[in-house]
Parts: structure tokens; C-alpha cells; sequence
């Protein structure tokens, strides 16, 4: 008897996958907000899009992982760190481009 196929939802596999990709962009909102960064001059330094860094920090499983460990590295996380699950370090200090003032940080 073949077995049913279960829903891309419920595969362990994908569930995992979409809970660290979540995490992930979670931690690269949380560290691009403590530096006081717009979306948009971490997009100019690291020369993702714009669009990109939203699918990253909404945590979209589907986003490339090198452009990913690039904006990362960016924000001064060592990939050795996030790998083993302690991402928590200082941040190096990352050139920014100069940008229109904007009264709050991208959401």
C-alpha cells in the first residue's frame, strides 16, 4: 500500500527549513535595528536588493544563502558563530551609504 503524500506544511523537513529561515531573518532584523540601519543602506553596502532583505528578514526559506551569509557578514555575525547557534557578538563597524533622512527604521 502506498502511503499518502503528507503536505509541504507538514514534511518535518520543510517545517524545519521554514522555522531556521524565520529564525534567521529574525536575528538579521534584530541586529540591522540595533545598528540603526535602513533596510535600504544595508541593501547599497552589501549590494543585495532591497526586496531581497525583506524576503530575508521575513524569513522566506527560498533566499539564497550565499547573498544571505553576505548581508550576515555585513552585520558583523562570524558564520562559524551563527552555525553554532551563538550568534551573539559585537558588531563590526559596516561603511554605510548616505541615505534620505527617514523619521523610523524600515519595519
Amino acid at each position: 500500500m502506498v502511503s499518502e503524500m503528507t503536505d509541504e506544511t507538514e514534511n518535518p523537513i520543510n517545517r524545519r527549513s521554514s522555522e531556521a529561515a524565520s529564525a534567521f531573518g529574525s536575528l538579521i532584523r534584530s541586529r540591522r535595528k540595533a545598528m540603526k540601519m535602513h533596510q535600504d543602506q544595508l541593501a547599497l553596502a552589501t549590494g543585495v536588493g532591497r526586496r531581497f532583505l525583506i524576503d530575508l528578514e521575513a524569513g522566506k526559506p527560498s533566499c539564497q544563502l550565499g547573498r544571505s551569509l553576505l548581508v550576515a557578514q555585513a552585520l558583523g555575525f562570524e558564520l562559524a558563530k551563527i552555525l553554532s547557534g551563538d550568534p551573539s557578538q559585537s558588531a563590526t563597524a559596516l561603511e554605510l551609504p548616505d541615505l534620505p533622512d527617514e523619521e523610523e527604521v524600515d519595519a
